[in-house]
């Protein structure tokens, strides 16, 4: 026996042939191949799971029903039928083209290819071209939101407009803010978190609506700072409810 396994083992060795410079790149390209391809799934994975929100939360439908300014806060407006989950949803999830969607070309009915475009803005809007005012707006913006449900930093950017978070999200919100603070003057810094914090809903559908329920049950409004606010579920079970929206006392290292 052991000598027909040593025959089995030297008839194997005997036929390794060093790879050729031909088959060595033919392996390359099919590795690369591979790797596209499993990325092109990945991509249109998340972009069904994106699109596919209703079905993820329920099979319900949505309609923003719209954000009014109220003592200098952003407050989503909600129609209160009996069904909390149901009333965030309506009221968080937008659907159809904002204001400056045509402009950008962007569609909340689309939120991965709006993703893209808006990361994009961030990079060919530089934080440098803002004037002292439009920066000290960009700054105000930025420190009230944050991806908090996929990274870890306190908020979009420092207390002095440094970027804190590279990742698409965080990018879409600081590009999406920058641009809206230029060529949309006419819209207040509330407004503007309002419209990012309609993107992060998009982005994070369960969380985001959690949080709205969460102020709901507890009569508080659903203000664009209170459900950006990362320990919001925290204060709301410990009765900290004065201290909701409220900025942290410092962002970033000194």
């Amino acid at each position: 026996m052991e000598e027909d396994l040593d025959l089995g083992i030297d008839k194997i060795e005997t036929k390794k042939i060093p790879k050729t410079h031909k088959e060595k790149t033919s392996f390359i390209e099919k590795s690369s191949i591979f790797l596209i391809v499993l990325v092109a799934a990945f991509i249109l994975f998340n972009q069904i799971q994106l699109m596919q929100i209703s079905s993820a939360l329920g099979g319900t439908s949505y309609s923003s029903a719209g954000v009014k300014l109220v003592s200098g806060q952003a407050v989503f407006e909600v129609k209160k039928t009996g069904n909390d989950a149901q009333d965030v949803i309506n009221a968080l999830v937008p659907k159809g083209t904002p204001s400056y969607g045509a402009e950008l070309a962007v569609s909340f009915d689309d939120p991965v290819n709006s993703l893209t475009k808006l990361a994009k803005l961030h990079r060919s809007v530089s934080t440098d071209s803002l004037s002292a005012e439009e920066k000290t707006r960009y700054i105000n913006v930025g420190t009230k939101i944050s991806c908090e449900f996929c990274c870890s930093a306190p908020s979009v950017v420092d207390s002095h407009g440094r970027d804190l978070c590279g990742c698409s999200h965080a990018q879409s919100f600081m590009g999406l803010s920058k641009y809206l603070i230029k060529n949309h003057p006419e819209m207040t810094d509330e407004q503007i978190l309002a419209e990012l914090t309609k993107w992060k809903t998009l982005y994070y559908p369960k969380n985001m609506v959690q949080k709205g329920v969460a102020l709901l049950q507890n009569d508080q409004p659903l203000t664009a700072e209170a459900l950006n606010d990362r320990n919001l579920l925290k204060k709301l079970s410990t009765g900290d409810l004065g201290s909701i929206g409220e900025l942290p006392e410092m962002v970033g290292g000194c």
